[in-house]
């Protein structure tokens, strides 16, 4: 991967300092954050939190057609968002099961999907380890991650994604692209917390 840039003033420059903490279920290999042949993740920069931009990827919820949309619910450790992930793909939710397990249960599932995509709104309120964990599985199973950054990107995730295999999307135009509508037809638009079908601007 080549020489990493510092990430912070005491020059530390390995990803696992960012991935490897107490919001991360496991040491990661390697080669976490890389592809391998398979497309990059998809990463989409919403500076100015356009719900426009929130509205087009909730109308593309359409499990029929292997597009989830999930508007996550944030709590330490990431728990709730492995649930509303679980709910997103019609999977089994085990509320008492812990955030390793349910993180497994995840990918069990995406794999069982098959080939899909997977959009995660209010990914801005997601810490690090989380995106280390999606971009992982991202790379570990046929699901196509879309994570929504709702905001302009930190330090600390820029310095993440420029060890990762991802492409940048920064346009309502490429939002749309990547999200057609669902058909019409009753039934929820997302999983998650949001309130209600579209969550209003500056939700997250």
């Amino acid at each position: 991967m080549g020489v990493m840039d510092p990430i912070n003033a005491l020059g530390e420059v390995g990803v696992d300092v960012l991935v490897c903490g107490t919001v991360c279920s496991r040491r990661p290999d390697p080669s976490l954050l890389r592809t391998r042949g398979r497309p990059p993740c998809t990463v989409v920069v919403d500076r100015e939190d356009d719900v426009r931009i929130t509205q087009t990827a909730l109308a593309s919820h359409n499990p029929a057609a292997g597009h989830f949309v999930v508007h996550p619910t944030v709590a330490a450790g990431g728990r709730l968002l492995w649930q509303d992930i679980l709910r997103a793909l019609g999977a089994r939710v085990d509320a008492r099961a812990g955030r390793e397990a349910q993180e497994d249960a995840v990918r069990v599932a995406l794999r069982a999907a098959g080939p899909c995509q997977v959009t995660v709104l209010r990914a801005h309120r997601l810490g690090p380890g989380l995106w280390a964990d999606l971009v992982h599985l991202h790379r570990t199973t046929p699901a196509e991650f879309v994570l929504v950054h709702h905001a302009a990107l930190p330090r600390d995730l820029a310095h993440l994604l420029r060890h990762c295999d991802h492409r940048i999307v920064g346009t309502l135009a490429g939002v749309a692209w990547r999200h057609p509508p669902a058909p019409a037809g009753p039934g929820p638009r997302c999983h998650g917390a949001g309130p209600g079908p579209f969550p209003a601007v500056g939700s997250g």
